[in-house]
């Protein structure tokens, strides 16, 4: 299970203590992995140029996910059974790697635990 965090698109971290995994991976038979990813300008800022192409913070999501589905094998995980959950932005973010060609053959469910791709709730 792969979880995106939250934090309304500019705060939010993979070590809080909502987002770490430790209870879900020490109660359940699930690999938990949690990641860090750019927010705020970092993270979606376009300048209209490829220097600056925009939503990094995308970007840094399919890599991690790229890496899960290449290495989670290592920690006795199944790259054929990869789930993507997100609540908040992180829900936001789940929406968008359903809708990207370049992230769909990189895990195989997906939950939105809260929003969606058409909720104004994180534009800021």
């Amino acid at each position: 299970m792969v979880w995106i965090h939250g934090g309304d698109f500019y705060a939010g971290s993979a070590n809080s203590a909502q987002t770490t995994g430790e209870v879900l991976a020490a109660k359940t038979d699930v690999i938990v992995v949690t990641f860090n990813y750019r927010f705020g300008w970092f993270g979606f800022l376009y300048a209209g140029s490829d220097e600056a192409p925009g939503n990094m913070a995308l970007w840094d999501q399919a890599l991690a996910l790229k890496w899960v589905n290449e290495n989670i094998y290592h920690f006795g995980g199944d790259p054929n059974r990869v789930t993507i959950i997100g609540a908040n932005s992180g829900s936001i973010s789940v929406a968008a790697h359903i809708l990207s060609p370049i992230t769909r053959n990189l895990y195989q469910n997906a939950i939105m635990a809260s929003g969606g791709p058409l909720s104004d709730a994180f534009m800021h």
